[in-house]
């Protein structure tokens, strides 16, 4: 049993790692996207450049497509209450934050936030524009900049989370209706590069001990 187990570790530490994606300050491993998106109320949306809502909201990169969503600073018919789910790469609190919802700045938009552990809605949490973190990367075209809304598990209690829900807060804009324009999640907790290798190290020894 222990010599199975110890060929697992090893064929591991053989197969070829998975790359990662650097965005901005962020790196994030590359099955850390969102997978699945989902419209929790009635109404329209804008998508530019997608099909779908999962096409627009998942992906390996943020700037990929526009997705245009309600405001509460706008009286808009269109929907505003979305969950994003990581089927691949559950969100687990670390240090700073776990999760990143990346939104481009056509409009300032604020986000009201909630995190799904264990099947659990929690509370939504504000996240003011000004609190966001500016990326420097741009949406394709270069007419926008992508800012990061930064969440941290933490902040709401649980400690993993496979999807968060979200909806546009106020959104400070001098022309047109408000809209918030989101258009990728990521979950940080990016495995450590030699972790693999160290998980096979020690059963390679611990064989060898015996």
């Amino acid at each position: 049993m222990f010599r199975i187990t110890s060929a697992a570790a090893i064929a591991a530490l053989a197969a070829p790692a998975a790359a990662d994606i650097n965005y901005g300050p962020y790196t994030f491993h590359d099955n850390a996207f969102a997978d699945r998106a989902e419209v929790n109320e009635s109404g329209g949306f804008f998508v530019h450049g997608a099909a779908t809502i999962d096409e627009a909201l998942t992906g390996f990169t943020p700037d990929s497509g526009l997705f245009n969503i309600g405001s509460t600073s706008g009286a808009d018919p269109f929907a505003n209450d979305y969950t994003m789910h990581f089927d691949d790469l559950q969100a687990v609190d670390n240090a700073g934050p776990d999760i990143v919802l990346f939104d481009l700045r056509y409009s300032r938009d604020s986000y009201e936030v909630a995190v799904i552990s264990g099947g659990t809605v929690s509370a939504f949490l504000f996240y003011d524009f000004t609190t966001q973190v500016n990326t420097g990367e741009s949406q394709l075209g270069g007419d926008a900049v992508a800012w990061a809304v930064e969440i941290d598990l933490a902040d709401y209690g649980v400690t993993t989370a496979e999807a968060i829900r979200f909806r546009a807060g106020p959104s400070d804009t001098s022309s047109g209706n408000p809209q918030a324009d989101p258009t990728m999640a990521g979950v940080l907790n990016v495995p450590a590069p030699g972790s693999i290798a160290i998980v096979a190290a020690g059963a390679l020894a611990a064989r060898r001990r015996r």
